[in-house]
Formats: structure tokens, sequence, C-alpha cells
């Protein structure tokens, strides 16, 4: 038998953009084996710990709840060593998604491995824990670096997280394949029953680099549009969003903002298209600017048919052009008010942007596209395997 490895230190499936990337990889990683592996995080006991779908098997390990996060991530990353080892000489390729997932494939030098890099640990780790010492988050990079340099392929969804690798690690630019996040169409949509008559929307998680803030504070300068509303659909849990609630309500806000939390596809992409735009308002961090990110919810939001309002930063310009979308300046509430003032005022260019945008979503950014391009990396790797 022919298996592939997928090892990612995320819960899956869950709501978060993660696990739609996730889902997506499997698929086409499940096409170039007999039996796909996919090791992940349980999250919580309503998923299985062990489920096989088709010719994909699923182990889960560890429930959020029961352990700090280094803890986990090691044991993780040692009984993800452990399965391994059981069907080693039988794994063509390990596919994997952080250092927690990378170490035990990295070491097995008949394993072909990918290193799909969307985020790197030792630069996000410190947003969520900000007492970490220097000589741990260097430790972090030490590890980053060995499954950098000894994985065989990098894949990446941004050229700013290319050109970060490149230059701070040093990895070759022929060993780097940039493949880009995709979306898929919606075939129908539906307005939901108690979706305001006019709102725009902010979707996804929110860390500190997502800008929730920023939006939070442009709504107040739109205060004679008395209608509108800002709905927000997490990809979290609705107390994820706790520490915003003291500047909502600082804002004088509270009946002007709505939260969703975790909602199926079909029904966010409903809210999604009945907005008068959704918002992408990405932060100049660190994580933005450095490292680099492919934001899910600028594709989705073009496939979904709504106006774009977004951070100009060159993760963003990667993906949309002035044609596409209306982009304001990182961190400044005002200009983001003046945008969201814009798409308001004039329809005509609203729609103007809209049918630019879901073009470029046809001709560059459906999934089907990107796995074509993670078809070619399994192909290659396969072949000179044999």
């Amino acid at each position: 038998m022919k298996r592939n490895v997928y090892a990612t230190y995320d819960v899956f499936p869950s709501a978060k953009g993660a696990s739609t990337h996730i889902k997506e990889m499997i698929l086409e990683a499940s096409n170039h084996c007999d039996e796909l592996q996919l090791f992940c995080l349980r999250g919580n006991n309503s998923l299985p710990a062990v489920q096989t779908d088709g010719t994909i098997f699923i182990k889960r390990y560890y429930n959020e709840e029961k352990m700090n996060y280094l803890e986990k991530a090691s044991l993780f990353s040692k009984q993800l060593y452990v399965d391994i080892q059981k069907n080693k000489e039988s794994i063509q390729i390990g596919h994997f998604r952080d250092v927690w997932s990378g170490m035990g494939l990295v070491m097995e030098p008949t394993i072909k491995t990918i290193f799909e890099v969307n985020a790197l640990t030792s630069l996000e780790l410190p947003y969520r824990y900000q007492n970490l010492t220097p000589s741990f988050l260097q430790k972090l990079r030490n590890l980053e670096s060995q499954c950098l340099n000894k994985s065989d392929v990098i894949i990446t969804p941004s050229n700013v997280t290319k050109e970060y690798l490149i230059n701070e690690y040093g990895i070759p630019k022929e060993k780097i394949t940039h493949i880009p996040n995709g979306a898929h169409i919606p075939n129908t949509f539906e307005k939901p029953e108690d979706a305001p008559n006019q709102y725009i929307i902010y979707f996804g998680a929110i860390q500190p680099w997502q800008g929730v803030d920023v939006l939070l504070k442009a709504m107040t300068y739109l205060e004679d549009f008395k209608e509108l509303k800002l709905v927000i659909c997490l990809s979290v849990k609705e107390r994820a969003f706790k520490p915003f609630k003291k500047l909502v309500e600082k804002l004088n806000l509270q009946k002007r903002v709505i939260i969703k939390s975790k909602l199926k596809k079909t029904e966010l992409y409903n809210y999604i298209h009945f907005a008068e735009a959704s918002i992408a308002p990405l932060k100049a961090c660190d994580r933005n600017i450095v490292q680099g990110c492919s934001p899910l919810k600028v594709l989705e939001t073009m496939a979904c048919k709504t106006a774009l309002i977004a951070s100009e930063l060159p993760v963003v310009n990667e993906l949309v052009s002035e044609k596409e979308a209306l982009l304001f300046e990182p961190d400044r509430e005002q200009d983001l008010a003046r945008c969201i003032r814009f798409i308001l005022d004039t329809p005509e260019k609203k729609l103007e942007y809209v049918t630019n945008a879901f073009q470029k979503v046809l001709d560059h950014f459906l999934w089907n596209t990107q796995k074509e391009k993670l078809k070619k990396v399994y192909e290659d790797l396969i072949t000179t395997n044999e």
C-alpha cells in the first residue's frame, strides 16, 4: 500500500479559514496514494479520535482543554513520530504545516517531505503568549530552520512569505513553490431571515493582526447611516469576542454590532453576499508585512459577489488591485470609514468592483486552479522517489 501523510497542529474540521485550506490540500494529496493519513488535533469530544472517510484515515490527538500549548505541542510531535514509524516503509510523501507536525517526518530519509508554510510559529505565537522569552523563540526558529532545510519542497500561499523564507532563513528560491489560497463559487444565495436591511460584514478569526478594533472605530464615523449595522461572523467561539466588548461599549456601538459564531459555510456565504461590503482590515504588523499571509476572506468575498474593502498591504495587493477592491491605509479608521461611505453612496461603482473581482477569481483563484499546482508538486516528488 502506498501512503501519504498530511500532518497539522490544527483542529480539523473547524470553522476557521485554515480548515478550508486543509480540506483542499488533503483532497488533492489523497489522489496520489492508496491511503492518506491525516494527523491533526481533536479539539473536543464532538470529533472522533479515529475516523475513516473513503481512502482518508484520520487520527486526532488531545482535547484542547486538557493541556497548555507547549505540553500539547510536544506530545503531539512525539505521538506523531510514533505513528509515522508504524508505516514508514509505505509512506511516499509527508506533507506538514508546522514544526510540531514536521519534525517526525523530516527525520525519515525515505519520506519525501513538503513543508506548507502558511505561518511561522515563532512569529505568530508571541501574539498569543506575550511573555515568551527570546531564548524560547530562538529555539522555535531553530526548529523551523531544520524543517525548512530538511524538507524537499516548500509551498507557501504568499510571495511575501516566500521572500521572507529566502531572506531570513537562506532557503533557495527554487525550493519554494507559490500556491495561493482559492475559493469555490457558491451555487445560489438566500438572504438570512435575521439579516439586517443594510449591513457591512467582517468574517473570520479575530487575532490582534486582523484589525477588528480598527473596523469598530470606523463605525463611529458612519453614524449618519442610521440603519447601517456591522455583522461579525466569527470562525471561533463567541467568547473569543469578549476582549472587544468593552470597546463596543466605549464606542456606544451595542445596537449596531451583531455577532454570529461558527456558521456553516452556506449560511456564512449568504451573509457575505447580501452585505453592502466585506471588510478585511488587516494591520500593518510583522505578521502581515514581514511573514505574510494569503487572506482567505479576500477571495471568498470576491467569490460571493460582494464589494471588498481591504487594507492596502503587499499580501492584499498579490490578490487584488484597485480595479477589484477599495483599498485603505492600514490602521486608519477614518480612511476605512471613507471607503465604506463611498461604497454606500455609489452603487454603480460598487457593481464595477464586484464584477471585476468575481472575474478575477474565475481567472486566477479557483481552488481547482491551485490544486493543479499542488498536483504537479506531488507528481514530481513521486517521480523522483521511484
